[in-house]
């Protein structure tokens, strides 16, 4: 709470002055003192007393206007971010608090205005950590090189014994520079190739490796290639691909001139592969992407986004994943 400091009568000016060391803004009118500082918004009526209307956190605001009322009287309205009863009981997020000023407080009035303003919305803009996406230095043992990434990917998805080579080799082809996000066991049709093998999405490729008593082989294709990657369900109608009995599911990643399938065996794995190889793509076209200084909608719907597919991957857990979506909705 800001320290409330005895000053000299003040009338319809704007006064700067410090308390501890914490800038404070101050406006004084016949109806009220409106005091900005210390990270809280104050409200006394003005007297000796120095009753208090409202002392919130700038948090608590979902922002503040200058207004013109029909009577042709300028008031600063005050808007709680939650229905909070104040003074008559009746929810402030529908009946502003209003502060009355003179015509000649408005320049004054803008000021503080804009300065609460500029403060809330940097309370709601809650920057989203990014999950710390840095290629670990594989290990070597009897069977060769171990990733960290690799080996918590395969411990996601649902085991199965013949994968252990594809395992192996998906260890020898991740290059220092790619992230292994997730893996998944697949039906490749054709051009990817034609059986099942290990499908698994990194944050530069997409890759494909065999298994199985046939010639083992690989597929790859650049994240930078593609638009984007979606669960289907059920059977593929479309000449040369497979139907999807092994789980009911599978994945189409689309580069803008074909469509890739791969027809899923575990569900779950299948929807964490779609989701890894549409954050990659994300995060591939956000890199150096100059943004506009404040969001709009759009943007932070696409952070929403974002956020729900990280939390997916468990990059992001429960109590982030509610922080940082209670910043990004109260932002709308």
């Amino acid at each position: 709470m800001a320290t409330i400091m005895s000053c000299p009568p003040y009338r319809g000016r704007r006064h700067n002055y410090s308390a501890g060391g914490i800038d404070i803004v101050e406006l004084r009118t016949p109806t009220a003192i409106l005091r900005h500082g210390g990270g809280r918004l104050v409200v006394l009526r003005p007297g000796t007393d120095g009753e208090r209307v409202l002392d919130v956190p700038i948090a608590d605001l979902l922002k503040v206007r200058l207004n013109r009322r029909a009577d042709e009287a300028v008031v600063i309205e005050i808007y709680l971010r939650y229905p909070t009863a104040v003074l008559t009981g009746v929810p402030a997020d529908r009946t502003p608090l209003p502060v009355l000023i003179a015509e000649h407080d408005v320049p004054a009035a803008l000021g503080i205005v804009d300065r609460i303003n500029d403060q809330i919305m940097g309370t709601q803009r809650i920057d989203v950590a990014a999950p710390d996406l840095t290629p670990p230095a594989p290990e070597w043992g009897k069977s060769g090189p171990t990733r960290a990434d690799v080996e918590r990917a395969v411990r996601r998805m649902a085991p199965r014994k013949d994968a252990r080579s594809a395992v192996t080799a998906l260890n020898r082809y991740v290059t220092p520079d790619e992230y292994v996000l997730e893996t998944a066991i697949a039906v490749a049709t054709p051009p990817a190739g034609s059986g099942t093998g290990l499908l698994a999405a990194t944050t530069s490729r997409v890759l494909f490796i065999s298994i199985g008593s046939g010639e083992r082989y690989a597929f790859e294709l650049a994240v930078a290639a593609i638009l984007g990657a979606r669960t289907v369900e059920g059977t593929r109608s479309a000449p040369g691909e497979v139907d999807t009995r092994h789980g009911g599911s599978g994945i189409d990643i689309n580069d803008g001139n074909r469509t890739l399938h791969f027809a899923g065996v575990d569900r779950a794995d299948t929807e964490r592969v779609t989701c890894a190889v549409n954050f990659a793509v994300r995060r591939q076209a956000a890199d150096g992407a100059a943004g506009p200084a404040d969001p709009g909608v759009n943007q932070l719907y696409a952070e929403w986004e974002l956020l729900v597919e990280r939390h997916s991957l468990g990059m992001v857990d429960d109590t982030q994943f509610q922080r940082y979506g209670r910043g990004i909705l109260r932002s709308l």
